[in-house]
């Protein structure tokens, strides 16, 4: 029923991922799908000759095959570049489903906040606005 799965993920809080990984995982060996990673990353020009890009790329490259190593599924990686640097990144992990040719999205989401009722979380804006399926996981 699926064949690309979109995860996107923060490296830097994956710890909060697991319960998201692991469905991603069994839906992708259930399918025999791929799970692209998805990294989004802020375009913000630096003097380093290795970009935010380039970075985030490799550590998703590394993350990815761990991910491929753990459920014995494939995998792919795509790194979202923004040039907006704003709260929400809804609409660049849609631009990526779109990019991708995906056609689940399965992210992570957390308890909602006082934040959360006045600026719009990413799994709520994407739920909304994704043309494609979208699985989210508390």
């Amino acid at each position: 029923m699926y064949s690309r799965i979109l995860v996107p993920v923060d490296l830097d809080n994956i710890h909060q991922l697991d319960k998201a990984l692991d469905l991603a995982g069994k839906t992708a060996k259930e399918h025999d799908a791929t799970v692209i990673f998805v990294g989004v990353v802020d375009a913000v020009p630096t003097a380093a000759t290795t970009t935010q890009g380039s970075k985030a790329h490799d550590l998703l490259d590394e993350f990815s095959a761990e991910q491929a190593y753990k459920y014995g599924i494939k995998v792919a990686d795509h790194v979202e570049l923004r040039s907006d640097v704003h709260l929400n990144i809804g609409s660049e992990v849609i631009d990526a489903a779109r990019k991708t040719d995906s056609d689940l999205i399965i992210m992570a989401s957390h308890v909602p906040g006082l934040k959360d009722h006045i600026i719009s979380s990413n799994a709520g804006y994407v739920a909304s606005n994704a043309p494609i399926s979208v699985f989210v996981v508390r």
